[in-house]
């Protein structure tokens, strides 16, 4: 079974290629059938779980040099298999609509199988060698997905930006994999943990590695400061922005972090963690609350309420962490294709400031996206209420994150309400603010696109009420404990509540006033810097244009000047100035000539004569 779970979506995606030449249809029904099939298969292994699929493989060996290639399934890795699977099934139904003008759905199909293979590998490795495969297959996937629409510019800018901010991570992963094999003498996860559990490990050399391995981790789930390629990935196919950027890849970072938790715990690298993540989490909320377009929007959310993961794990708490990425997979893959069913509709009209009043249109889809509003906003009973204040409470309870990181994480938490309240308000509610535009409104499917959403709409309110199960699978413990402050619930409801307030206030009450406000030039400033992410990517194009490539082309060319045609120019010099010295010697006289020679001569006969007397 676990074979078929590895190489089922590798064969679906040859079949829905190749079958899909003939017919596209098929190359649905291919990865349609793949998918369902995927996800019975991570359930029965989660209902029969009875202790952890230990397979240990070699891929090679070298003399004394084995390199391993095996698979470990526990319940972390069967709880991301679930949400693998599960998500990428529904979101292969909502293509059928959303994809079904396109000519290249062979195409699309076989990469989302490839792409839900590499997830599969990645989460169920037991080795670093393992994992870093499948790391590899999901990132040459997301820059296949991404640039799918590849025939436009900014499509295939989008893959190529993807695919160099990540493959800079994966250096530092790589780098990791080498340094643990020399230090430690093996690549299994789990005896990687032992051995720091044990004290085995140096530790200065175990936090260098753990950086090393939270770099690959920040570009792979766009943290700060790599983040700018997430934003620029939403110009791929919304259904591609819910698989990769909501409920997948985007998690792998997350998800290697915590396999190696205690790993990090010993190394003294957690704080790094949670630093990093705060700070991603405040760009990511504050970024989001002034963008236009739907899926930047929830670009920007993802990458905060993942850094919210990372500071749960940070604060040291696997449990909170862990819940939160789950929990947001859930809801965000919901936002994302409610997002999708909302642009298909309009004509793939992105611009919330062109939408409004699409409630009265679209009403069961107005409703579930706003279950996922509720539920980023951490509204109880929704899933996301649980996981966001176990995560604040965890960061404010540890000593080494109770200060400014605490108070980031807190407000990122907050402004969840205002940033996502906003998008939901501005795109159902009030008055349509393009009349053109919402007479010719499409009615979506109510099988292919509102029952997937149904679906997630239902699994994020289920999972409110699950979140003691769902922690103790994730830790693999029978008891554990969800941090509380006391009055913190009260206090960030409180604050939600304004938040809401000044949300329908200042976006459907006075439009007007909202108006006025953003042409103050402070405002505006602010803004800028807001909607322009904190001009990171610019600084990072800039530093790399002037620091690094504009240093290094003026460093080649003064060694091209100065030391490779200085040596070749003093070469042509030497041998002009070796042939003037020579040049006297030599004259156009036959007597002349012959003199020097026979001079030349009886030099060297005195000398072979003194040499033999010697």
């Amino acid at each position: 079974m676990v074979a078929s779970l590895l190489l089922l979506p590798l064969l679906g995606a040859i079949l829905a290629y190749l079958l899909g030449l003939q017919n596209k249809k098929l190359a649905f029904w291919v990865a349609e059938i793949t998918g369902i099939l995927l996800f019975m298969i991570s359930l029965i292994l989660m209902i029969n779980y009875t202790e952890p699929i230990d397979i240990p493989m070699t891929w090679f060996e070298f003399g004394a040099i084995s390199i391993p290639f095996g698979i470990y399934i526990d319940q972390l890795s069967l709880v991301m298999l679930l949400i693998a699977t599960g998500l990428g099934f529904l979101d292969i139904h909502f293509a059928h609509d959303y994809m079904s003008d396109d000519p290249h759905q062979p195409r699309y199909y076989a990469k989302v199988l490839f792409f839900i293979g590499g997830m599969i590998l990645l989460v169920s490795a037991k080795d670093m060698i393992s994992l870093f495969v499948g790391w590899e297959f999901m990132g040459l996937a997301s820059y296949l997905l991404i640039s799918f629409w590849h025939e436009q510019k900014a499509p295939a800018d989008a893959g190529v930006s993807a695919f160099l901010f990540t493959r800079f991570g994966d250096i530092f992963l790589f780098a990791a994999i080498g340094l643990l094999f020399y230090f430690s003498g093996t690549l299994d996860l789990m005896q990687i943990n032992a051995m720091a559990n044990s004290g085995t490990l140096d530790k200065d050399t175990m936090f260098l590695i753990a950086i090393f391995i939270f770099i690959a981790a920040i570009g792979k789930s766009g943290q700060f400061p790599l983040f700018p390629w997430l934003m620029r990935a939403m110009e791929g196919p919304t259904t591609v922005s819910a698989l990769i950027h909501g409920a997948t890849m985007v998690n792998s970072g997350i998800y290697i972090v915590a396999r190696l938790f205690d790993f990090y715990t010993v190394a003294g690298a957690l704080i790094v963690v949670a630093s990093i993540g705060a700070i991603s989490a405040f760009i990511g909320a504050t970024s989001a609350l002034v963008q236009s377009e739907l899926k930047k929007v929830l670009a920007y959310s993802t990458m905060s309420h993942l850094s919210i993961a990372f500071v749960g794990l940070g604060a040291g708490s696997l449990v909170a962490g862990m819940t939160h990425l789950v929990n947001h997979a859930v809801f965000k893959a919901l936002l994302f294709l409610g997002a999708g069913a909302v642009i298909m509709s309009v004509h793939h009209v992105k611009d919330m400031w062109r939408l409004g009043g699409l409630s009265k249109k679209m009403l069961w889809i107005s409703i579930f996206m706003g279950m996922a509003v509720l539920s980023l906003s951490g509204i109880p009973p929704f899933s996301g209420f649980y996981s966001k204040d176990a995560v604040i409470a965890s960061a404010i309870i540890n000593p080494d994150t109770t200060g400014l990181i605490a108070i980031l994480v807190t407000i990122a938490g907050l402004l969840s309400m205002a940033y996502i309240g906003r998008l939901w308000v501005l795109t159902f509610r009030g008055e349509p603010r393009d009349k053109s535009l919402f007479t010719q409104v499409k009615t979506p499917s109510t099988f292919w696109i509102v029952l997937p959403l149904a679906i997630m709409a239902g699994v994020t309110l289920l999972l409110g009420f699950v979140q003691t199960p769902l922690a103790q699978m994730l830790s693999g413990e029978t008891s554990v404990k969800m941090h509380h402050v006391d009055g913190l619930v009260l206090g960030l409801i409180f604050a939600m509540s304004i938040l809401a307030l000044l949300v329908y206030y200042f976006y459907i009450r006075r439009l007007d006033l909202t108006a006025k406000v953003s042409k103050h030039p402070l405002m505006k400033a602010i803004h800028s810097v807001l909607f322009n992410g904190y001009y990171v990517e610019y600084l990072i194009y800039w530093f790399i244009e002037h620091v690094i490539i504009q240093s290094i082309a003026k460093t080649m060319h003064w060694i091209d000047q100065h030391l490779i045609d200085a040596s070749i120019n003093g070469v042509v010099t030497l041998a002009k100035k070796v042939s003037k010295v020579f040049g006297y010697t030599y004259s156009q006289k036959v007597g002349d000539n012959a003199s020097a020679m026979a001079i030349g001569l009886f030099f060297l006969l005195v000398a072979m004569l003194l040499g033999g007397i010697v």
